[in-house]
């Protein structure tokens, strides 16, 4: 993993959102593409695990950038991923296929 790309989900909202979070989520990008990750759960903190690598290369995202969450609901959220110069980035075109997976998932 690139030294200072964190995985951590915030205490604040794994309190809020906990109950509802299984052991993989779904990150949606807005060209459609879905991302499976793994969470892994040690006590308070829950970090984003298997497929979170793939997702952080695949997007570029390093030192600098920075990617805001919504969570939907049902272990979804949707992501914007923005460059060190803080302008969203461009993202691949998309025919909604998952990606992690190998298999398609429609929120």
């Amino acid at each position: 993993m690139q030294k200072g790309v964190h995985e951590r989900i915030l205490n604040k909202i794994v309190r809020k959102i906990s109950h509802e979070l299984s052991d993989m989520v779904h990150i949606i990008v807005p060209n459609g593409y879905v991302w499976q990750v793994k969470l892994n759960k040690e006590g308070r903190n829950v970090r984003f695990d298997d497929g979170w690598q793939d997702f952080v290369e695949a997007y570029s995202i390093s030192v600098g950038s920075l990617v805001l969450f919504e969570y939907e609901s049902n272990s979804t959220f949707q992501a914007h991923i923005y460059d060190e110069t803080a302008w969203e980035i461009n993202y691949p075109s998309s025919d909604k296929e998952s990606h992690t997976s190998g298999e398609e998932f429609h929120p």
